[in-house]
């Protein structure tokens, strides 16, 4: 754009002569002065002068355009636990498994750097457990990795060239977690149940309170290598736990090179370094991330089959094709929910999720789940789909009022109170009024998607049933809400983090919806971090909570509520009932089938008659997508999906250079206006001339 302004300046500079010169050389110069005009509407519509915010790319190679609300936290999969370093970090750090892209009825696991299944097999196992030597039955499970897998060049290794991965790099991973100075959100998962993981933390623990550096030479029993093959290992468990199968398609899993540790130290997590389908080639904080394809990647397909009515859906054009399909993705780091959508309205974005900011621009006023015309006319595509997760409110196990009580009968006016408190919230209206009436209303903990979801189970006290409620809550001690032995209403103070203007209309709904009871609700708000210390330290009586799932198996959210995993463990309510941990410790060391669904059926039987929580919903997700992007089917767990999309780069140039047409009126417009008013001016500048030549002509 430095030409046309420059041509711009010399049209002010030819200007300002027809100032000061005569009236003869006036007429010459803005004669001139319009030529210059013409000649800069003209610069103006030169090719090339447009918003597009990237550099020009092949649309044979196109790059794919996605966003991040924050930068990551952290790129180090031993660490990284949050969705947006997710995102990233799951393409560059592949684990033993993955889960297939397409299959989602039931959701997949196949191998990823596996080269075959694992071997498991029951296997006698001595550790030591409070001081105490325990033999008992446990599992072992040999893995084995493919033999071609290699790092991405990186600086890190010798000559700058990526070296082969062996399982000393899994091994490593795993030291890793249980380092105490790393603090792995996932240890608990390992620790509990690999065998000397535990000890390995303690001994490190040790030496980190000493100052020390960590010794990764303390051996961990539970894992072992084969002298005989640098491809194989083993790892015992204490007791059979089919979930680590799970835990085995996680980043935090996938192997890591020491070098790049040793050398990039502390800024290790920002400079990843994997063997994935990508590697990182740019991360400009608060503005970009960009992957390229890894050159050292092993060799991926796209997926041949899938579910049901992908391939009436298109998403098995690509079958067969070499991943991944773009060899460039960046993500542009935007918090402004506005500013996103206009880059996707614009088709700078690949995609978009609806949100209360663009919800009505997308799905109009009347809430029918369809696109509006104009989206429509756009060639966008809506996709819906449920998330593995439940959002619900939870009891302090150890209050006084609405807690356990060793005194059965105040135990049970307790239990009546919470199930009245259940029945006075009527979940869909916090749906319609909060979620833009977008979720599926929660019956129990176990959401969509997973193996003991039952999707016709109504629970009796999820209802909104205000009649009950005031029944139970009389039979609870207070009528009416009131104890009837003081006159004053129960108070419930209710811990949240709910900060914002959303936030408060969610405060003044719930609290105005408890209140039907005749209670008196008390909330508190406070930001996350602030908000979740006082829940691990149990200072709350009735607190917001819920949980997306870490893998697709009831475990991952029955766990919530087993006794030993209380506060500051996952069991935030400090629930604790031997019933319930006997059934629990059963069916987590049990495979699907209908044994287990028996247990998972009975565990949430007695959550809801005890009502320790009340399920709220379970979220959807709704995404906007080009006609362009193809091949895109969201995943409620895995992460690791950018090499599975495809850009038309063709179309999509196309479709922007419509969208996004200089709209040259407005200028053309002013400069014809401007010349308008320059003729009248010259018009008098050419007649004064003429007069004074008339003159001059008679006098001679």
């Amino acid at each position: 754009m430095q030409e046309p302004l420059s041509q711009f300046r010399i049209a002010v500079d030819k200007m300002s002569p027809c100032l000061r010169l005569s009236s003869a050389s006036k007429a010459k110069s803005c004669a001139s002065f319009v030529k210059v005009a013409f000649l800069f509407a003209s610069l103006l519509l030169l090719p090339g002068c447009n918003n597009n915010p990237y550099p020009a790319e092949s649309v044979s190679d196109p790059t794919y355009y996605t966003v991040l609300g924050e930068d990551p936290k952290s790129m180090d999969p031993s660490i990284a636990y949050d969705v947006p370093a997710s995102q990233v970090i799951d393409s560059i750090y592949p684990s033993f498994y993955k889960y297939h892209y397409l299959k989602h009825e039931p959701f997949t696991l196949e191998l990823s750097l596996g080269a075959e299944e694992p071997k498991q097999e029951k296997y006698p196992v001595s550790f030591t457990d409070k001081g105490k030597t325990v033999n008992q039955s446990g599992e072992r499970w040999t893995f084995k990795i493919k033999p071609d897998l290699k790092y991405q060049d990186d600086p890190c290794f010798p000559g700058g060239k990526g070296r082969p991965i062996t399982v000393q790099d899994f091994i490593y991973t795993f030291k890793r977690m249980a380092d105490p100075a790393i603090d792995c959100p996932i240890f608990s998962f390992f620790g509990e149940n690999v065998i000397g993981m535990a000890d390995f933390n303690a001994k490190n623990a040790a030496l980190l309170k000493d100052k020390k550096p960590a010794d990764y030479s303390f051996p961990i029993i539970g894992l072992e290598t084969d002298a005989k093959d640098p491809f194989t290992f083993r790892v015992l468990l204490k007791h059979p736990y089919p979930q680590l199968k799970y835990l085995m398609a996680m980043h935090f899993t996938s192997p890591i090179p020491h070098e790049a540790v040793e050398t990039y130290g502390k800024e290790f997590a920002r400079h990843p370094v994997g063997c994935g389908a990508y590697m990182m080639e740019e991360f400009k904080p608060k503005s970009r991330i960009v992957l390229v394809a890894n050159p050292n990647r092993m060799k991926e397909t796209y997926p041949s089959e899938g579910d049901p009515d992908d391939k009436a859906k298109g998403l098995l054009d690509d079958a067969g094709k070499t991943l991944p399909l773009c060899n460039r993705v960046q993500f542009n780091i935007v918090r402004e929910g506005i500013t996103s959508w206009n880059s996707f309205m614009q088709g700078y974005q690949d995609g978009a999720t609806v949100t209360q900011t663009n919800f009505e621009q997308a799905l109009g006023a009347s809430g029918t789940g369809k696109l509006t015309p104009e989206m429509a006319s756009k060639g966008i595509s809506i996709t819906h789909f449920p998330q593995t997760d439940t959002w619900y409110y939870i009891f302090n196990w150890e209050d006084a009022a609405v807690g356990y009580s060793a005194d059965p009968e105040q135990n049970l006016r307790n239990r009546k109170l919470r199930q009245a408190i259940a029945l006075s919230i009527d979940s869909q209206e916090e749906i319609d009024l909060e979620n833009l009436g977008i979720g599926i209303p929660a019956q129990s903990l176990v959401p969509p998607g997973l193996f003991g979801y039952d999707k016709n189970y109504k629970n009796p006290y999820r209802q909104h049933n205000l009649e009950k409620a005031k029944q139970l809550i009389a039979e609870a001690g207070y009528p009416e809400g009131v104890n009837p032995k003081t006159g004053a209403r129960l108070t419930i103070g209710w811990e949240n983090a709910q900060i914002t203007p959303a936030g408060r209309q969610a405060i003044g709904l719930l609290t105005r919806q408890m209140e039907t009871l005749g209670l008196k609700v008390v909330s508190s708000s406070s930001r996350f971090p602030i908000f979740q210390d006082h829940v691990d330290k149990g200072a709350f009586q009735f607190a917001d909570w819920g949980w997306v799932a870490d893998y697709p198996d009831p475990e991952n959210f029955d766990f919530l509520f087993y006794g030993p995993n209380k506060r500051p463990g996952p069991n935030h309510a400090a629930y604790k009932n031997p019933e319930y941990d006997k059934i629990f410790e059963q069916m987590q060391a049990m495979e699907n089938g209908p044994e287990r669904l028996k247990l998972i059926v009975q565990l949430r039987d007695i959550m809801v008659e005890d009502c320790v929580l009340i399920p709220r919903y379970h979220t959807e997700s709704l995404v906007l997508t080009h006609k362009w992007l193809k091949n895109y089917k969201p995943h409620p767990v895995s992460l690791d999906l950018l090499k599975y999309r495809r850009v038309d780069g063709v179309l999509r140039e196309k479709m922007r250079s419509e969208w996004n047409a200089p709209n040259y009126a407005p200028i053309i417009v002013g400069i014809l206006l401007f010349i308008v008013a320059v003729i009248p001016g010259f018009k008098v500048a050419k007649d004064r001339s003429q007069r004074m030549v008339r003159k001059s002509g008679g006098s001679a």
